[in-house]
């Protein structure tokens, strides 16, 4: 009956060969690159925020929309913000993944998943919102349009 158990167990077991590691540790190097590309774009995002902000404030309706820049500006800076928490735990699961497999420590593996689990976590709640922000706009703008049109 032990002996059975041990079996079971042993068939449930997940090895990582070394094909496996390679591809992981490819996956970390892009990784790492593609979130730097997004700090430095974060960056972009906030600087440019400031300036409309700060700099164009002083006009207040650049393009005749009627949205002053500095309300621009806010939302660029709400953009750079969201952004910040995704590129982060893109960031942590490269390092640690790397850390982990190279050094074989279990707890940094395990920490980099709970990091890309939250990166997929994060992106599907960020999916539901703009869905439903777009079916809202829809719901709205259909009957405007109906209204309008007569």
């Amino acid at each position: 009956m032990e002996n059975q158990e041990i079996n079971q167990q042993v068939e449930n077991t997940i090895v990582i060969t070394d094909e496996i590691k390679k591809y992981f540790l490819e996956i970390s190097k892009w990784g790492k690159f593609l979130a730097i590309v997004g700090y430095i774009g974060m960056g972009f995002l906030v600087l440019l925020s400031l300036f409309l902000m700060v700099g164009v404030s002083f006009i207040p309706n650049v393009n005749g929309s009627g949205m002053p820049m500095a309300a621009a500006g806010f939302v660029y800076l709400l953009m750079a913000g969201v952004y910040f928490f995704p590129i982060t735990y893109l960031y942590n699961y490269s390092v640690k993944i790397k850390q982990g497999l190279t050094t074989n420590d279990q707890q940094n593996v395990t920490s980099a998943f709970m990091n890309l689990k939250s990166l997929f976590k994060f992106f599907g709640i960020f999916t539901i919102v703009i869905l439903s922000i777009y079916a809202l706009i829809l719901i709205v703008a259909v009957p405007m349009a109906i209204v309008f049109a007569l």
